[in-house]
């Protein structure tokens, strides 16, 4: 896979990461925790018929093999799709809550910069692209996300401040312990989330590193601990509050929507595998980024900006402008030295 081809497919991988999520919005009263089991046990069974159907008993000679040399390969990428799931988890649980202009910067700027130093630590970088030149890159992206979350608040101003004036006064030192509490959880959920870089980095055979799984494989076993840590939690909190019979009566209504969320996150964690594969970690996870992008772009299909100022559209522009800029700025700091 070329370097080129390699950007087009985390930026696709981007889109569908940026898309997945937005069923939550159909979930009603369904629990989310079942929501998430049905979504990772579609995606456990997408992922492994797909690599049996192209890779055959070769998946099991490779993965055989990789653990006859160097088990630890195989351990950390169980531990990784097992610890992320988690941290999505609590994500998509606070974004619910109090929404993406509190979760997005602190889950952005985590990833940015957690993930992409973990990434470029452990899995190295290319050696055309200079330290300096990722944090440009990064810096670019990091602004991207300020200002499409910028034109969130900038509508949110425009359309809720009469209602929030009249709570303001009432809600406002519960409001703050709020916000507080769930950034204080999207912060720790975001450093959770950054074990996919680091098991990425370290399991995936990636150029200059001659030993790990190839693309396929090491999804399979990333599937594996996600199904497993999804099990050990949600199903742990399904059992608590008694609601395993909402999942088992849920029927395809619901589960379709876990189903088509399936198929976008881990069809995602399969293209980002192979751009992975071909630029490392320390450049595909930076791209991986501008799923927030779609994020907003699905809110404008969806009519969450209808009513909102010319401002919050010309920010979502502006953003959409800096992440272009910021993907770029890479394939070109690639090409200088190359």
């Amino acid at each position: 896979m070329t370097q080129e081809v390699a950007i087009v497919s985390a930026l696709f991988n981007a889109f569908l990461w940026g898309s997945w999520a937005v069923f939550l919005k159909k979930l009603d009263s369904y629990p989310l925790d079942a929501f998430f089991l049905g979504l990772y046990i579609f995606s456990f069974v997408f992922v492994w018929m797909l690599a049996w159907i192209v890779l055959g008993k070769e998946l099991f000679e490779e993965l055989a093999q990789v653990w006859r040399a160097r088990p630890s390969i195989i351990i950390v990428a169980l531990a990784a799709g097992g610890t992320f799931v988690i941290g999505v988890r609590i994500t998509m649980k606070v974004f619910t809550a109090v929404g993406l202009s509190v979760t997005a910067p602190i889950q952005t700027f985590m990833s940015l910069i957690l993930g992409t130093s973990l990434a470029a630590l452990v899995g190295g970088r290319p050696a055309a692209l200079a330290p300096l030149d990722l944090m440009v890159a990064c810096l670019l992206l990091f602004a991207a996300s300020m200002a499409t979350v910028w034109a969130r608040i900038v509508r949110d101003r425009s359309l809720f401040e009469a209602a929030a004036t009249q709570l303001r006064d009432a809600a406002a030192g519960t409001s703050r312990r709020l916000i507080a509490k769930n950034m204080a959880f999207v912060g720790f959920a975001s450093a959770i989330i950054t074990t996919y870089a680091l098991g990425i980095s370290y399991s995936l055979r990636t150029p200059g590193r001659e030993y790990g799984l190839t693309p396929l494989s090491y999804v399979s076993v990333l599937a594996t601990g996600s199904l497993i840590g999804v099990v050990l939690t949600s199903g742990a909190i399904l059992t608590l509050r008694r609601q395993w019979s909402l999942f088992f009566r849920a029927g395809w209504r619901m589960h379709r929507y876990s189903l088509i969320a399936a198929g976008a996150h881990y069809g995602g964690n399969i293209i980002n595998a192979f751009a992975t594969g071909a630029l490392t970690a320390a450049v595909s996870w930076p791209i991986s980024t501008t799923s927030q992008l779609w994020t907003y772009v699905w809110g404008l299909a969806t009519g969450e900006f209808k009513g909102a100022p010319r401002k919050s559209f010309l920010l979502i522009a502006a953003g959409a402008l800096l992440y272009l800029a910021g993907i770029l700025y890479l394939r070109w700091a690639l090409l200088r030295s190359a």
